[in-house]
């Protein structure tokens, strides 16, 4: 995360334009059909074997998708107008999922550390 972030700062301190995003927009478009397609599978195995962790782990992956989808808006604005700092903003956006994302998984592991417990709270 904090590498991006930086690298963000430093791209619109300097002004830096990217050569291409051509490859950003293919690239986020594979992978948000690759995403969709994980997730229907994830629901429909979490739901077939009744886990709540398969479940959960669907709904995670929703994440990705969000963040394919800044890649392809940040790449694709880039792609279409030449505005030049369309990518490092989507490299702000992609620090801000990075940063919720860590969050939320120490948030986690600090709570079950707490518990102590392997049951069901």
């Amino acid at each position: 995360m904090a590498a991006l972030l930086i690298s963000a700062l430093i791209v619109l301190y300097y002004g830096h334009k990217p050569e291409t995003t051509f490859w950003g927009v293919i690239i986020s478009l594979i992978s948000i059909v690759v995403m969709l397609v994980l997730i229907y599978g994830k629901i429909k195995t979490g739901k077939q074997l009744q886990s709540d962790a398969i479940l959960a782990d669907a709904n995670c992956t929703k994440v990705c998708i969000y963040m394919s989808c800044v890649l392809l808006a940040s790449s694709g604005i880039y792609e279409l107008t030449g505005f030049a700092y369309a990518d490092a903003l989507g490299t702000l956006g992609l620090a801000w999922f990075s940063y919720q994302e860590g969050k939320e998984c120490f948030e986690k592991a600090a709570s079950e550390k707490l518990c102590g417990c392997d049951h069901d709270h």
